[in-house]
């Protein structure tokens, strides 16, 4: 009874304990940092990127111009100004757009608020600077939440109803801001716009490390974005905000007048702490804490609230789990109006205002004025600087602080000139606030990210990490233009760096940057050599690539060996141990040391004998398989010259590498006693012809069919010399081969039973990819393997031409052709296959003689990546070992903008990105009447159908072509839903949209106006 009793109290506990262990974990979630990975900017001055932007506030740059008074979007001299003189920080531009980086048409992108088009280009950037990867995004879950604001693009739209269509309200609504960059990039999170006015940002942020905790998603893009398009938003903030009359934000200063306007945006990428160890990455900040609050009732709507304000900055400390004095650089909202500085800084004051550090206290705002929605991630950003470079800039336009404001007795400062911050143990915290002027505030708790060794080494790591041998940097974009502009901006990098940088940075490059379509590869011994290499970079716009490049693997023969060949591949860890592997089976079966005979120098090396030669091939083909596989390269299919027919069919799963080995070893000891005394000739024609010149009574047979002009003959040495100079007397091209051998000759036939018989027991297994044999010239299957068969390989003709030609034919997916072997021997007769074959397949080598496996397998692996394939870099490269500033990707924008005529359709010209504006083209005879000429009312629809594609496009109508598939245009479905609403405007015909969006997947212009003439409705 007592033990019963006992037994269940522990049962009780433990289960008890379970529940604790639970809840804290659960608790500890709910509170859990939030890693910034990446951060991205654009701000007025010309602001691209985090070092101009740093550079802007160090220097104490004052961003504010006078407004512009057009709605034309142009930026610069003679873009006319404000008519009532009021001021701005207004970004450079916002008229132009890389549209088709994103794969959007040009007449979408003139529909897309210019707001739109900065998150995506931001976003890209911070997820650069992030250093991840779109297969990141999307294999983890990932969320956008965007802060903002602003909606003149869209009224510009709507003042006069001719100006909408389909692509106006998804181009203008608040929402798709976040829900079109999660549909551009593929992201399955929550996607969602936020504006709660000037804490827009800010308030996303805090619901962002909220979704992250409650696991809602695993990353998280933020940002806030602000535009001015139209003096109108300005008169309407005028009316309810106080607007700066000298057009400087002062904060907290004496002469503090109210606000001035901005532009900008900013981005961040969120991870939880745990995801961003996971995946080896530096974050630049962690969010400890976020509190949100409202004002409440006061005096008035856009009242701020001290009560409320001071409470905000206490509940964010309580989420960081921090100490107000822990705090030592805080960033203010700071927006210079005589009511809410002092109320600001009370609140400051009370939280924030005891202790011992000094804490700077700032306000981006007077460098860039009031950005909005954008405000509060333009603060965050800032701050996540200024805890990097450990230096709080100057507040500008400060010249006297407003006496309502009191430093007295507190740790607290407004700088006015950069300042250090103060020198402590651990990590330093800074406070970011964000109040919108309806009363939705936001406080943030930040803390800048742990030093490590590394940090203390500048960016330089040590030489033992440079110590790799060639380098190999992969660039990539979506078009030719952008990848050489990228190119010349790595080589700009790559000039100031040794060599140990140059290894960081080519493994970012490979490691944490995604890769696209248009790509170049370069390799080089030195940081100069490959600045050189990058900033002469030749980039060829190839046509888009198959989703999934496929790869013929072709296993050499005998002739590829070479001495030392193996030392370029134990170097290689995976190839290493593949070879270790062969080592096992090689000593049991042949009785002597594989790595000896690889390692060989030439003057002891014994690959001039078959039964060491061909082993030794065979286990290097082994381990350059794994390597590849290893890299992202595997084998869709499978062929094997003579003995790498064996390889094959092992590679193909067909076999094990002990079944290979058993094989390959009797057949080169068979080969060694029987082939010697003969010889070999390549002979420059085709087989037929070949054939007629043989005496069958000489002994000389066809070794090899290796391409169409492209025979090797194979004999008793003397008949062997008569056959060649009978082909030479022909001008053909004759070589007498290496060798002492007579391969695949009648000198062999009288062990091929013998041979059969040895590999009797030998079965094999249903292969995982196809096997194209060169026995039999076509694809064989596992039943086909018998010991007879493996005698036919070692006596028989080669037919390599007919097989490889077997693979390309049945496969028209095989994009390319990878020569598996020591030194590439068949590389040319390859290219003469596949052309007789109507192919044109990239061709690849592996290892080549004489060369390191940097110099040789590199340039092989570029040539992979530029063709198209997905190479798994990190298991090419290690991972960096410390953070590396890539460059930007470079943009390759055009102006897009509203027609500048409602009713009129706008063209922008991709060459000049001059506007042309057009008359619509009058409407065709479309209309259906019982008596029209059906086949001619097909034509006009048609003509209509082609047209409407080319202004979508923007291109000339003659390149659409009727017979051509809608979906190879890549338009989308809103054009069929814009022609649509022209068709039954001009026509009156009511055509139901269900049918219009069924045949764009899969059919043509023609069938488009079919469908049409079809459509079983009426007119109106």
């Amino acid at each position: 009874m007592t033990t019963t009793t006992s037994g269940a109290h522990r049962e009780i506990l433990q289960q008890s304990l379970q529940e604790i262990r639970r809840l804290r974990a659960q608790l500890a979630a709910h509170s859990a940092p939030a890693a910034v990975l990446g951060a991205a900017v654009r701000m007025p001055a010309g602001i691209e990127d985090l070092h101009g932007y740093w550079s802007a506030l160090r220097d104490g740059v004052d961003a504010v111009t006078e407004l512009l008074g057009g709605t034309d979007g142009r930026r610069g001299p003679g873009a006319g100004v404000d008519p009532n003189g009021r001021y701005g920080g207004l970004l450079s531009t916002v008229d132009s757009f890389d549209a088709e980086f994103f794969g959007i048409s040009p007449a979408e992108a003139e529909r897309m608020d210019p707001q739109q088009r900065l998150v995506l280009e931001v976003a890209w950037e911070a997820i650069e600077d992030a250093g991840l990867t779109l297969d990141t995004l999307r294999t983890a879950t990932t969320g956008v939440f965007i802060g903002v604001y602003g909606s003149d693009y869209l009224m510009m739209q709507v003042a006069d109803s001719s100006g909408v269509n389909a692509y106006t309200a998804p181009g203008g609504v608040h929402s798709i801001v976040a829900n079109r960059l999660s549909y551009v990039l593929d992201l399955s999170g929550p996607s969602m716009a936020v504006d709660t006015a000037c804490s827009s940002s800010l308030m996303a942020l805090h619901l962002a490390v909220r979704a992250l905790r409650d696991g809602d998603c695993d990353i998280a893009l933020v940002g806030g974005v602000n535009t001015i398009l139209s003096p109108v938003s300005t008169t309407v903030t005028e009316k309810v905000l106080p607007l700066a009359p000298r057009g400087r934000c002062r904060a907290f200063d004496a002469s503090a007048e109210g606000i001035v306007r901005a532009e900008g945006c900013g981005m961040v990428v969120l991870t939880r702490e745990s995801f961003a160890a996971a995946g080896a990455q530096r974050p630049r900040a962690v969010i400890r804490g976020t509190a949100v609050n409202h004002d409440g009732r006061t005096n008035g709507l856009t009242a701020p609230s001290p009560r409320a304000q001071t409470d905000l900055l206490r509940r964010a400390l309580r989420d960081a789990n921090a100490e107000p004095d822990d705090v030592v650089y805080i960033e203010s909202h700071g927006t210079g109006t005589p009511l809410g500085d002092p109320i600001e800084f009370d609140a400051i004051r009370t939280v924030y205002g005891a202790g011992s550090d000094p804490c700077p206290v700032g306000a981006v705002k007077t460098n860039f004025g009031h950005q909005e929605a954008a405000a509060g991630i333009a603060g965050l950003i800032k701050a996540i600087l200024v805890l990097e470079h450990d230096e709080a800039p100057a507040n500008l336009h400060l010249e006297r602080v407003n006496p309502e404001i009191d430093l007295t007795g507190t740790r607290l400062l407004l700088p006015q000139a950069p300042t250090p911050l103060a020198d402590r143990v651990g990590p330093k915290l800074a406070a970011v606030s964000s109040f919108g002027f309806g009363g939705a505030n936001v406080h943030t708790i930040l803390e800048s990210r742990p030093r490590t060794p590394a940090d203390t080494e500048t960016g330089n790591p040590s030489s033992a990490r440079a110590d790799r041998g060639t380098l190999i940097l992969p660039i990539s974009a979506r078009s030719a233009p952008a990848a050489r502009a990228l190119a010349a901006r790595y080589a700009e990098q790559l000039a100031e760096a040794d060599v140990a940088t140059a290894v960081e940075i080519c493994a970012a490059a490979a490691t944490r940057r995604s890769h696209l379509p248009v790509r170049l590869c370069l390799t080089g011994a030195t940081a100069e050599e490959l600045a050189q290499r990058a900033g002469s970079a030749t980039v060829i716009s190839r046509p888009k690539a198959a989703p999934r490049q496929r790869t013929l693997f072709v296993f050499s023969g005998q002739g590829s060996q070479w001495a030392e060949m193996g030392r370029a591949l134990y170097a290689e860890p995976v190839a290493a141990a593949e070879l270790e592997a062969c080592e096992v089976v090689v000593a049991e079966r042949a009785g002597w040391s594989l790595r000896a005979e690889l390692l060989a120098g030439p003057a002891d090396s014994r690959l001039e004998r078959t039964d060491i030669a061909q082993i030794c091939i065979a286990a290097v083909e082994f381990a350059l398989t794994a390597l590849w596989r290893s890299w992202g390269v595997a084998p869709a299919a499978v062929v094997g010259h003579s003995m790498g027919e064996v390889v094959a069919a092992a590679v193909a799963g067909m076999l094990t590498r002990e079944q290979a080995f058993d094989i390959l070893v009797r057949r080169a000891v068979l080969t060694e006693k029987y082939a010697r005394g003969g010889a070999m000739c390549a002979v420059a024609l085709p087989a037929d012809d070949v054939a007629a010149l043989l005496d069958p009574d000489s002994g000389v047979g066809i070794a090899a069919v290796n391409g169409p002009r492209s025979t090797v003959i194979t004999g008793p040495a003397a008949a062997v010399d008569t056959v060649a100079a009978a082909a030479s007397a022909r001008a053909a091209e004759v070589r007498r081969l290496p060798v002492d051998y007579a391969f695949h000759s009648t000198l062999l036939a009288p062990c091929a039973e013998e041979f059969a018989d040895q590999l009797a027991a030998i079965t094999a297994s249903t292969p995982t990819i196809p096997v194209y044999s060169t026995v039999t010239g076509q694809r064989v299957s596992a039943d086909q393997l018998s010991g007879q068969h493996w005698a036919r390989n070692l006596v028989d003709t080669v037919l390599f031409a007919p097989a490889v030609t077997a693979a390309l034919r049945a496969d028209s997916t095989l994009t390319t052709v990878l020569e598996v072997g020591p030194h590439p021997v068949l590389i040319r007769d390859l290219a003469a296959v596949a052309a007789a074959a109507g192919r044109s397949p990239a061709l690849v080598a592996s290892l080549r003689r004489g060369r390191s496996a940097a110099d040789s397998l590199h340039r092989s692996l570029a040539d992979l990546y530029v063709d198209g394939h997905d190479i798994t870099w990190n298991a090419v490269l290690d991972p960096p070992g410390v953070r590396v500033d890539l460059p930007h990707y470079p943009w390759v924008r055009r102006r897009y903008w509203l027609p500048e005529h409602i009713g009129k359709i706008a063209h922008t010209h991709p060459v000049d990105g001059a506007t042309d504006v057009r008359e619509p083209s009058a409407p065709a005879p479309l209309g259906r009447d019982a008596h029209a000429d059906r086949p001619a009312q097909l034509q006009a629809l048609t003509e209509f159908v082609r047209e409407r594609i080319a202004r979508a496009l923007q291109r000339p109508i003659a390149e659409i072509d009727e017979s051509t598939p809608i979906r190879e245009f890549g338009l989308e479905s809103l054009v069929v839903v814009e022609m649509k609403n022209e068709l039954e405007a001009e026509s009156g015909i009511l055509v139901p949209l269900h049918k219009l969006l069924e045949v764009l997947d899969r059919g043509s212009a023609r069938d488009l106006a079919a469908v049409i003439i079809g459509a079983d409705t009426e007119r109106p």
